[in-house]
């Protein structure tokens, strides 16, 4: 793209914006505390307690975006960091029982001691059934990696999972989950996660307690990262 076609498409999306913001229909967030930060069964906390928050805000032509943070320690010898991520994405508005949504997000590590070298991108695509039965896909083209005798790399990554929930039996429900990810990279090779447990949800806080484990592979590739038959509670307050 030459320079006039770049400034032409900034003077567009600038005068998109005002139409964009007086859309804006939800603004909301959460302060979290939980025992161990997991994404797909792997420890971001180095199964240490974590602290999160997220500021996210919907408009009415149904494009989504936030922020959001959490304390994170990927190893023992590393000091405590923390993660920053930004998403944006795009949820039609609900015409059925299906929702669907996708989102594009970027996670960062701002005081890590490896640097950028955990920083990654990611791309997801969610799909749920009236609100008991929801998919997901997620890719990312530089997904974190320890690799023996090459260090931290980014490589390929791919994720599909399903997630179960009861329905509410007056503040509490009942959920489980699975899904399997496939990593690049020399060696690469997937593993699966799971979990169970429930919630209970007294807005505008709630506290969930799940038993979370992974398997084999998963050890192999995130060695003490990876979940290993725990349990992890979390409270939320949003707002």
């Amino acid at each position: 793209m030459n320079k006039n076609c770049r400034v032409a498409a900034l003077v567009v999306f600038a005068s998109l914006i005002p139409d964009v913001l007086s859309a804006a229909e939800v603004w909301g967030g959460s302060l979290a505390a939980t025992s161990d930060y997991l994404v797909r069964g792997i420890s971001r906390s180095n199964q240490h307690a974590a602290v999160q928050a997220d500021v996210h805000v919907g408009f009415e032509s149904g494009f989504i975006g936030g922020v959001f943070t959490s304390t994170t320690q990927f190893d023992s010898g590393d000091s405590r960091n923390a993660e920053v991520s930004a998403f944006a994405g795009f949820s039609p508005r609900q015409t059925g029982p299906w929702r669907t949504k996708v989102l594009v997000s970027y996670y960062g590590y701002l005081w890590n001691d490896s640097g950028s070298q955990y920083n990654y991108a990611e791309v997801t695509l969610d799909a749920a059934y009236d609100n008991w039965l929801s998919f997901g896909v997620v890719y990312s083209p530089n997904a974190p990696r320890y690799l023996r005798h090459w260090g931290l790399k980014g490589v390929n990554s791919t994720t599909a999972e399903v997630d179960l929930r009861t329905p509410w039996r007056r503040h509490f429900a009942a959920a489980a989950g699975a899904g399997y990810s496939e990593l690049g990279g020399p060696g690469g090779r997937g593993y699966a996660y799971w979990s169970a447990g429930g919630v209970a949800d007294f807005s505008p806080c709630s506290i969930s307690l799940f038993f979370v484990d992974t398997n084999a592979n998963a050890k192999k590739l995130f060695y003490s990262g990876a979940a290993r038959d725990q349990w992890t509670a979390t409270f939320i307050w949003r707002f």
